[in-house]
This record gives structure tokens, sequence and C-alpha cells, in this order.
């Protein structure tokens, strides 16, 4: 007769990288003695770089590519908002420019509401561009682009250029 034993908790936890990186940091406080702000954020710093190195023999690093999917996404972001401020500027300020707007409808890929709400939100920040809705089965966005030439190399351009990197920050 075999007896089945639960696996002890001890054998089963990881202890996940942020976790291990807070512990760390918080233990740089402790050896430096000062609780700032600023001094825990140095000791997070420290302990990523510390915990990054050796992770990385092990093959999981999800957790340290996002910081550089995040910083990627930011940098993305702000290229396309001066882009997208020096167009709408042209054609405000020019004469006579016709310009023709319309409603692109979005099929989305993530249907995690964060990366929803985060795809609609840099799309709204960026001008030009409006989120209007997203349709109750969370499969399409519907976005109000005040200049579209082509609604379909829209719709390819704002999933290339924010969702997919969503996406892999979210993953």
């Amino acid at each position: 007769m075999t007896v089945h034993r639960e696996p002890s908790v001890r054998a089963t936890a990881r202890l996940s990288p942020f976790v291990l990186n807070v512990v760390l940091a918080l233990a740089w406080a402790i050896t430096t003695g000062t609780f700032s702000l600023f001094n825990l954020f140095v000791g997070f710093v420290l302990a990523f770089v510390a915990l990054w190195l050796p992770w990385r023999m092990f093959g999981d690093d999800a957790y340290f590519r996002r910081p550089w999917r995040i910083v990627k996404l930011m940098l993305i972001f702000l290229w396309e908002l001066v882009a997208s401020a020096v167009t709408v500027a042209r054609l405000v300020f020019t004469p006579g420019l016709k310009f023709e707007s319309a409603i692109v409808a979005i099929p989305l890929d993530t249907k995690h509401d964060l990366g929803i709400t985060l795809f609609a939100n840099l799309i709204s920040l960026t001008p030009g561009t409006l989120s209007m809705d997203v349709s109750d089965d969370r499969s399409t966005l519907y976005v109000h682009a005040m200049d579209s030439d082509d609604p379909e190399a829209d719709k390819r351009d704002l999933k290339a250029t924010f969702e997919r990197r969503i996406e892999e920050v979210m993953e």
C-alpha cells in the first residue's frame, strides 16, 4: 500500500525574484542604517543587479527583462508623442490643408484589462488620436484619428507600435 503525501510547503515554494529583491533592499537599508526612500531605491537597484547576474544561469529571467521592456515602451511613446504633436501642429497651422478624420476599429490581441486600458490610454495621450470605446466582448478598440488617409495602415501601425510592446511588458 502506497501512502500519498502532500509535498511540503518548503519543497514547492519558490521565492520570487521580486520578493528577494525587496528583502535584499531592506537588508541594504539595515546595513547602511538609513531608511530613506532614496537609500531603499539604491538598495533595490543594487539588489536587482546582484540578482540578475546569477539568475540568468537558471533560464527564467522574465522579471529582469520587464524593466527594460517598460523603458523601451516609454521611449517609443515619447517618440510617438513628439512626432504626432509635430504632425498635428502642421495640420492645424497650415491654411487650407485638407485632412480626413476617421473612426478606426482596431482588433485587440490582448485580453487583459490592464493591457487594454494601457493601450487605450497611450493612444489617447498621443495627439491626433482618441480612444472612444471598447466592444463589450473586449475584442475591438474604437479610435478616432484626426487625419487618416489609410485606416488599415493606421490599425497596423497602432498595433505594432503600442499593443505588441504592451504584450511584451505584460508577459
